[in-house]
């Protein structure tokens, strides 16, 4: 988180717009829950064709289901990368690039 910190400390301190910043804490947490993506969708249809006993009236390949869980990942990938975008936005560059 430091090394987070200082690397936003001196973007700011160069100039970057607030949007900037924002935008690639954003892009980031999106890109570290798309690479995860693939091995959970594997996974999950595992887990399902393991389980499909207990399942009432849901195939354990369904794509609708898959499909509403990717847009609620996308969502909450966003939401949760929003808070600490907007904190690292407020950090004062001088005081982060002195703290060591």
């Amino acid at each position: 988180m430091q090394l987070q910190a200082r690397e936003i400390g001196a973007r700011i301190a160069l100039g970057a717009w607030p949007s900037d910043v924002v935008a690639m804490v954003i892009c980031r947490g999106t890109l570290l829950a798309a690479t995860c993506a693939l091995p959970g969708l594997v996974l999950a249809y595992a887990a399902g064709r393991r389980v499909e006993a207990l399942l009432a009236g849901v195939k354990p390949g369904d794509g609708t289901t898959f499909g509403i869980v990717a847009c609620l990942r996308i969502v909450m990938t966003v939401a949760g990368s929003l808070l600490p975008a907007l904190r690292a936005v407020r950090v004062d560059p001088i005081t982060v690039i002195r703290a060591v």
